[in-house]
């Protein structure tokens, strides 16, 4: 049997090595390494100590040594034999209970079903024939079976099979089948399928606090159903109204259970969502001048307008720019970190050379560029945790995303054609990753037509560019200029540093341009009292973990946060961004900018300014 099979792991008659028992248990002498001839000779001159012997084991219940039997024929049949011998045995009715569902997946990986419009109507024929037939070995892997038929109903179109077929995994312990409607979530909103999702939630939604309460399932559970159902039901709301209003009543009473909304995300999202166009923006409003928090609000609102802008032209289903909306942001505000990073170059890596380079300005902090974007797509395909919609979503939507800027000015069309170009190579690696993570067909049919060179040239010869494309190419806004140090004094940089487990304790801490991230460190251990004994590592994204935008302790394996000259990191008024201390215990502190002064009265530096709440305990909590 494969080492994979479900049949036979956990039966009496396999072993952990996944040899038979009769083939895994030696004779003591043997695996002794000692002859048998030569045992019996040491016997005669003095009695060997005697060992209970082994227990029998158990025998090997005839209907498992069946299944084995058949699973061994099985492997041995081509694809019509398989198909044979599971009809067979369904209805000779000795079919054991996982034999099943490894024989239908055995079936179905045997061919291409994404492309293979008579294959998926033969394995639903099956899986139909199982139903009927003995409907306790179907209601056993539902889950499973209800997957892979959604996933042919969208490859055959066949959207009016979506409903029951989710509604199906309310009908399953909510425990056996909840990993798998997690992942079916993605795969639903790319397609526009919230009502079945909404539906199929408030059915599931008892279950599910049922058990979480009896700890059948991780207590986050809940929450993040919850979550998932908001954001559904706030945008499939948004489509369906007629005066979309982030107080409305009826949304509010239909989502109460599930959660509440951030109140400023909902009144962001109906205002943005319903507008009939986007705002006069200009390409200052995201220029080298704007400090980090307004960059990231009016980013925001930037999305919401784009996802907007997509339903008025294409009819793109809220649900399905969202998966878009969300990585993008992610990847700007990370590109944001790491500004210094231009044509792929990526940023210093030397562990003894972090000090910056002078940064090359940018065309747009709105450009996805292509180093960044390779980066943040290859996150999206974890080991445990792929997510291969939310990035088919972002590598569709990226050349619409392009577009979009130039038709409101806040790129040149020369740049648009710039950027698409670099990031071209970008849609036949994800068709890859797509095909190989088990996106549907339809999915990645899509990026390949988004990106294909009719569309790419419908985008460039759109003639609502024409005016744009003649103009010049607007020259880069100056940088804003370095802070200078006013004669005898000194220029300071003043962080607001706020622990993450209880926001309501933070420090101000002024430090000297010339000092650096190691200094910075100390300060604050100092400022919470903590030893200085373990690991610390800054991370300039604010994302834990993050080794492209990490410096970290020097005897870390990052870059050198003892070689980072704070006055070098080119920081923007409030920007943040994290520091960890302690790999193990994992302190959590945001750091963000909140004053300059040219003008700081020399002295010693870091200095704790001011200290607000009760220090955390290093050690065992508060």
């Amino acid at each position: 049997m494969p080492a994979n099979s479900k049949l036979g792991r956990n039966d009496p008659c396999w072993c952990g090595s996944g040899k038979k028992y009769k083939h895994c248990h030696m004779r003591q002498d043997q695996a002794e390494g000692v002859e048998p001839a030569a045992a019996s000779a040491l016997a005669a001159i003095a009695p060997l100590p005697t060992e209970p012997a082994a227990p029998e084991p158990p025998p090997v219940p005839p209907e498992i040594e069946a299944a084995n039997t058949r699973w061994e024929q099985f492997e041995a049949a081509d694809l019509e034999g398989e198909v044979a011998l599971f009809l067979e045995t369904l209805a000779s009715g000795e079919m054991v209970r996982e034999e099943a569902y490894e024989m239908l997946q055995g079936i179905r990986d045997k061919t291409d079903l994404r492309r293979d419009p008579q294959a998926r109507a033969r394995y639903a024929e099956l899986v139909e024939r199982l139903r009927q037939d003995a409907p306790d070995l179907y209601r056993h892997d539902r889950p499973y079976y209800h997957e892979n038929l959604i996933n042919d109903a969208i490859a055959d179109g066949r959207w009016e099979a979506i409903p029951d077929l989710v509604a199906g995994f309310a009908e399953a312990p909510v425990e056996r089948g909840i990993d798998i409607f997690f992942r079916l979530i993605g795969r639903l909103m790319y397609h526009g399928q919230t009502e079945p999702l909404i539906n199929t939630i408030k059915q599931m939604w008892s279950g599910v606090l049922d058990s979480v309460a009896s700890d059948k399932l991780m207590p986050w559970t809940s929450d993040e159903l919850g979550g998932e159902f908001l954001l559904v039901a706030s945008y499939q709301y948004m489509e369906t109204a007629e005066t979309p209003r982030a107080d409305d009543p009826a949304l509010l009473e239909v989502t109460a259970p599930y959660g509440t909304f951030n109140t400023e995300w909902l009144e962001q999202a109906v205002r943005c969502l319903s507008a009939p166009s986007p705002s006069p923006w200009q390409r200052a409003d995201f220029g080298q001048a704007v400090d980090a928090e307004q960059w990231a609000d009016d980013l925001g609102v930037l999305l919401f307008e784009f996802m907007a802008d997509q339903r008025r032209r294409t009819g793109m289903p809220f649900s399905k720019s969202e998966l878009a909306r969300q990585q993008l942001f992610g990847l700007l505000h990370q590109q944001f970190a790491e500004p210094e990073e231009t044509g792929g170059e990526g940023r210093i890596r030397a562990k003894k050379r972090a000090r910056r380079q002078p940064v090359v300005q940018p065309s747009s902090s709105l450009v996805p560029r292509y180093a960044s974007s390779d980066r943040h797509l290859v996150g999206l395909f974890g080991f445990l945790s792929a997510q291969p919609y939310k990035a088919a979503a972002l590598t569709e939507l990226l050349p619409a995303y392009l577009h979009f800027l130039a038709r409101l000015g806040l790129i040149h069309p020369t740049e648009m054609d710039t950027a698409l170009g670099s990031l071209r190579p970008l849609a036949g690696h994800m068709r890859t990753a797509l095909d190989s993570y088990g996106a549907d067909i339809v999915a990645v049919q899509a990026v390949e037509a988004a990106w294909s060179e009719p569309a790419l040239a419908a985008l460039r010869d759109d003639p609502a560019l024409a005016e744009a494309r003649a103009a010049l190419l607007p020259e880069l806004a100056p940088l804003p200029p370095k802070p200078v140090a006013k004669p005898g004094a000194v220029l300071t940089y003043t962080f607001k540093v706020t622990y993450q487990r209880k926001r309501s304790v933070w420090q101000l801490i002024e430090i000297a341009e010339d000092q650096t991230l190691d200094d910075l460190h100390y300060a604050i251990l100092s400022a919470v009292d903590f030893d200085s004994d373990h690991l610390y590592s800054f991370y300039m994204s604010g994302r834990a973990w993050d080794d492209t935008t990490e410096y970290a302790s020097p005897y870390g394996e990052g870059p050198s946060a003892e070689e980072v000259i704070i006055g070098d990191l080119s920081l923007r008024m409030k920007q943040k961004f994290l520091y960890l201390f302690d790999y193990g215990d994992e302190h959590r502190f945001d750091v963000q900018l909140v004053g300059i002064n040219p003008e700081a009265a020399k002295g010693d530096y870091p200095k704790l300014v001011e200290s607000h709440g009760k220090a955390p305990r290093q050690y065992g909590g508060w």
